[in-house]
């Protein structure tokens, strides 16, 4: 599955990872612990901008490049995307902060 242009999927990267209108390829979907363990800070406990990490799915991305085995692979996490192994999508060129203490941006999917 392609992400359609309609869908403006909201999704969370980490701020050093996010590259404005990038294009990437999910690798695989991380466990949910995994997931809520990321999305917590270092003591275990919840940010104030999520609630309930276990709502939220993380993916390994790879970026598409010129070299796609050496193009950067990140984290990515959705709330009801529909994203999913071997899809693809494109970064937004709009981001704003979510999470300082997690250093997580928000942008969309186009």
């Amino acid at each position: 599955m392609v992400q359609d242009d309609d869908d403006d999927a909201r999704v969370l990267v980490f701020a050093y990872d996010y590259e404005a209108g990038a294009e990437f390829n999910v690798v695989s979907q991380l466990e949910t612990s995994t997931t809520v363990s990321i999305l917590q800070t270092t003591e275990g406990e919840n940010v104030p901008e999520i609630s309930q990490p276990d709502e939220y799915t993380g993916h390994v991305i790879r970026y598409n490049g010129d070299d796609p085995p050496l193009a950067p692979t990140t984290l990515l996490f959705t709330q009801d995307s529909g994203l999913g192994e071997d899809d693809s999508g494109t970064l937004s060129d709009d981001a704003s902060m979510f999470s300082t203490t997690l250093n997580l941006l928000e942008t969309s999917l186009e």
